[in-house]
């Protein structure tokens, strides 16, 4: 189990005092006080508790087995953003007859999501990815509910990206937008899939042509051409519908982490757009077979 042991970089994050958010003298898991100035750390609070009342209540086995994963990344959202974990231990969802009406979580998701986002965007954060990355997990989250389908990642070490140039971090943005564009478009040509898939794929390849085109727009950091002899021109045709969800899972998958990293490390103006993007893509791939992952962004160890 992962809980309180998050890496950045082989540096357990509690060491790093709070993510540039929390003074640096003295030892962050000891009992810190949240600064009322960081609306990232009321807003990760207040998802512990929306959390744990959703997960009291009455469950069917699916979404039973969706909160007891999502309070196991939740303990280590407070373990990346150094706060205290909470005191109280946390509940243990069990499956009712009956599943439950899961829209308040819903929402407190969404406003934890703007919360994180802004955090992301405050330019004295020192590590923004992290707080994309769960803005980008809340995302993703709510679109599991209420039915809760797909399968879930197993807890894993994280760290943060390497560094990267500006200009390089734009252009390997570019690069994956320009793969996700290519890949869905074989996807949505795989023989067998539904009307209803059809459309779908074909909603995110708008989503990410538009991505590509606004990356492209900015000339002055990135290239307006992907680079040359791009790989992804190598995928195969798709022979069947499973196929076909199988490329639409990995060509976003891939986009993760390069996205992340250009948050990272790109040009700042470019952040808004690409934490769209992030949770986006993130709430996607589960759709496809793929995994609803735990740090949507950050490379896994």
């Amino acid at each position: 189990m992962l809980s309180r042991r998050v890496l950045l970089g082989g540096v357990a994050l509690a060491t790093l005092a709070g993510c540039g958010v929390l003074p640096e003298q003295g030892d962050p898991r000891i009992a810190p006080t949240p600064d009322p100035s960081v609306p990232g750390h009321r807003a990760l609070q207040a998802l512990r508790d929306a959390l744990t009342a959703a997960a009291s209540g009455p469950l069917d086995r699916a979404q039973a087995d969706l909160l007891a994963w999502a309070l196991d990344v939740n303990d280590d959202q407070y373990e990346a953003t150094s706060l205290a974990p909470p005191a109280d231990p946390r509940p243990t969802p069990s499956p009712a007859a009956t599943p439950a009406d899961l829209g308040s979580l819903t929402g407190a998701l969404g406003t934890a999501r703007s919360a994180f986002t802004e955090q992301a965007l405050d330019p004295t954060t020192a590590r923004p990815l992290v707080w994309a990355s769960m803005a980008a997990w809340c995302v993703a989250v709510a679109a599991q509910l209420p039915d809760a389908p797909g399968a879930r990642e197993p807890a894993r070490g994280v760290r943060l990206p390497a560094p990267q140039e500006p200009q390089a971090a734009a252009q390997a943005a570019l690069d994956a937008a320009s793969a996700a564009v290519y890949g869905l478009q074989v996807a949505a040509g795989a023989p067998g899939l539904s009307e209803a898939e059809v459309g779908a794929l074909r909603a995110r390849l708008t989503s990410w042509t538009g991505l590509r085109h606004d990356l492209t727009a900015q000339a002055r950091v990135a290239s307006a051409s992907p680079t040359p002899g791009p790989p992804w021109y190598a995928v195969p045709p798709v022979a069947d519908a499973s196929a076909g969800r199988a490329l639409a899972a990995r060509v976003q998958a891939a986009a993760l982490p390069v996205l992340g990293r250009t948050i990272a490390h790109g040009p700042a103006d470019l952040r808004p757009l690409l934490i769209d993007a992030l949770g986006a893509t993130a709430a996607d791939v589960p759709v496809w077979g793929g995994l609803l992952e735990r740090w949507p962004g950050l490379p896994s160890t």
